[in-house]
């Protein structure tokens, strides 16, 4: 039986997360991590679950086998290192990680010998769709690429954790490594750049385009997705993944999807 503990458990994909999981034959659901100031910590958010704040967050982790982390970057920063020095396997799925906490978290869980999984993203598709912008790339190093993003008017962080990786991507292959976040007045002609813009309107769940332009012909590649739950599943398959795990390594959702 896999232990899974849900930290930001009170948020869209995190209720989502908590549900999918008591619905699995082979995980547990042992643990909701709150905001400390939401007011719900100590109350039971499931049956048989009580939530925690931050301050119970070590001890929960001494006995779940994975805490699944999909809160912000700067509270993924804080939980993190403390699930990992507790013995607990991590995912991370949450935009705006700094390069510099993922070395920290390679090196904690090399020293402790745990796993982890980081994702801007899980959805299949969209692992998929990253896949086939590396291909695209790879064929058409010459194209002319700018990244569309569309999300809700909720949404904080402006370009979305899928277009900034669809983008390095796409640079990794191409050698272009200059991004351009929007234009407006003269700015000239084009550059050897890569253009990312972005879209916040309504209740849009989220959507991303990549065009690769050549002089007579362009390649659009579209993912929509139609609901939150795309990410719940993909969620799910990360935590079977990860759970068994003890290789002291940090991992990527295209490795637990097998692409």
């Amino acid at each position: 039986m896999i232990d899974v503990a849900v930290a930001g458990a009170t948020g869209k994909l995190g209720s989502m997360v908590c549900s999918l999981v008591q619905e699995q034959k082979d995980m547990r659901l042992v643990g909701a991590v709150v905001s400390a100031e939401g007011g719900k910590a100590g109350r039971e958010l499931y049956p048989g679950v009580m939530a925690v704040g931050p301050d119970g967050l070590e001890e929960l982790c001494r006995r779940c086998t994975v805490l699944v982390d999909v809160t912000s970057a700067s509270a993924a920063e804080r939980n993190v290192p403390l699930a990992v020095a507790a013995g607990a396997n991590v995912i991370v799925g949450t935009t705006g990680i700094s390069p510099e906490f993922m070395e920290r978290l390679r090196s904690a869980v090399r020293e402790k010998g745990t796993s982890a999984l980081v994702t801007p993203n899980f959805s299949i598709g969209v692992n998929v769709f990253w896949k086939a912008c590396q291909t695209l790339a790879m064929a058409l190093p010459d194209y002319e690429v700018e990244i569309l993003e569309l999300h809700h008017d909720k949404k904080k962080d402006a370009p979305s954790g899928t277009a900034v990786r669809a983008a390095q991507l796409i640079s990794q292959e191409t050698g272009v490594d200059r991004m351009v976040y929007g234009r407006q007045g003269q700015v000239g002609a084009r550059g050897r750049e890569i253009g990312i813009h972005a879209i916040r309107a309504g209740d849009i769940v989220g959507e991303h385009t990549v065009i690769f332009a050549g002089n007579r012909e362009r390649i659009e590649l579209t993912h929509r997705a139609h609901s939150r739950m795309a990410f719940a599943e993909g969620c799910v398959a990360a935590i079977r993944y990860v759970a068994p795990l003890k290789d002291g390594a940090v991992h990527g959702m295209e490795e637990a999807l097998g692409i």
